[in-house]
């Protein structure tokens, strides 16, 4: 049977053809192929020791970044399924990601967190219902700076009566002196309900929605 011609080592000796005959045929083939060209080599014009030290210090340099590079691989999912476990540390605390909800505990206070974006003269905060109705105003009073804020609710709605627990949304909106409304930037601060290891998201909240640990600006 034919051999596959190798002999000639200005070929077999450069770098950028053996790097491509190793990932193309795969280095069990490869290094076959390579015991082949010793045997089956012209004896009068034998391959020389010089290119075959080179031939076999290229080849392992090779395989041996071939096996890094797959053992790196195998940490870094070690290292990420380790990480999302390590999440389950997060079940029942509050987490604060971007958003506009809010868990409320039962008969509890919940804490709503905004930033402004320039200086407000006026600044309210509204808690909404499902239907998007207004169930409570939250004024903090006066005028407030340019950067983050927050507001305790005591989870009661405009009349007094304790609302049940849950997870509500609400909005803020802001004036400055000329009564030129403010953009602002609403923070979502939820407890953690579950962790499922091994999906993109893993951290789930009480309202339903996932995220990545990125995605967690900080714990409460």
């Amino acid at each position: 049977m034919d051999v596959p011609s190798v002999q000639n080592s200005s070929t077999v000796t450069n770098q950028s053809n053996v790097q491509a005959a190793v990932t193309a045929l795969g280095s069990d083939v490869f290094l076959r192929l390579l015991v082949t060209q010793l045997q089956s080599q012209d004896p009068t014009n034998p391959v020389q020791n010089e290119d075959f030290v080179a031939q076999l210090a290229q080849f392992t340099t090779l395989e041996q970044t071939t096996n890094s590079n797959k053992l790196l691989e195998e940490l870094v999912g070690q290292n990420t399924q380790r990480s999302q476990f390590e999440l389950l540390n997060l079940l029942g605390h509050s987490v604060v990601t971007d958003g506009n909800t809010v868990s409320l505990a039962s008969e509890g206070e919940a804490t709503l967190s905004y930033a402004l974006s320039e200086n407000a003269q006026t600044v309210n905060l509204e808690v909404l219902g499902p239907n998007n109705q207004i169930l409570r105003t939250l004024n903090p009073g006066g005028a407030q700076a340019t950067g983050g804020h927050q507001i305790v609710w005591d989870g009661k709605d405009e009349s007094g009566n304790v609302l049940p627990a849950g997870v509500y949304a609400f909005r803020v909106k802001a004036e400055d002196a000329n009564q030129k409304a403010v953009p602002t930037l609403t923070f979502a601060r939820e407890t953690v309900s579950n962790i499922v290891p091994g999906t993109d998201k893993p951290v789930v909240v009480q309202s339903g929605k996932t995220y990545t640990a990125e995605d967690i600006i900080s714990i409460h």
